[in-house]
């Protein structure tokens, strides 16, 4: 019997809040015996160039066919951070300024023109814990976040990645 190779998909979050969301969406949208292996990493922090050169060495480790690293823009966000990318091919997913603008925006809550101290104080408001407490995650289901796409382009992102 000739085996299946899986495509195999790395997704480096730039803290526990991106960690938790990347595995949230892994539990909803990968399922065994689809043919994609899904790895998730987590970056520990330190701006979007750490978090860029984390997931080149994590896809240099091991052969990917695809990496993705999800992260704010409120720290290190540079045009040389684009260049790194692009030669590493790992695909950018910035959430502007913050994640925290990103879950909002899936909420239906509105996040222009707030600093990202501000949206996380707004995330705060809303959902009672931070970003990096599953809390605000028990009522999104699959269909939640099929909804959500087009009023969080970066949702539609990570879904699109996780269903190829």
């Amino acid at each position: 019997m000739q085996r299946k190779v899986a495509r195999t998909v790395l997704l480096v979050g730039e803290g526990d809040a991106e960690e938790l969301l990347l595995r949230h969406l892994k539990a909803l949208f990968v399922h065994r015996g689809s043919g994609l292996a899904v790895t998730i990493k987590n970056a520990r922090g330190k701006g979007a160039q750490h978090v860029v050169d984390f997931a080149l060495r994590q896809s240099r480790n091991a052969e990917y066919d695809e990496a993705l690293a999800l992260f704010d823009t409120d720290a290190a966000w540079t045009e040389q951070v684009r260049a790194n990318a692009r030669r590493g091919k790992v695909q950018l997913l910035p959430c502007e300024p913050c994640l925290e603008a990103l879950l909002l925006q899936a909420f239906g809550h509105k996040t222009d023109g707030f600093t990202s101290q501000q949206l996380k104080h707004k995330f705060l408001g809303v959902f009672g814990r931070p970003a990096h407490n599953p809390h605000y995650l028990r009522d999104a289901d699959a269909l939640f976040f099929e909804a959500v796409q087009a009023r969080a382009p970066g949702i539609a992102t990570l879904l699109t990645v996780l269903r190829r």
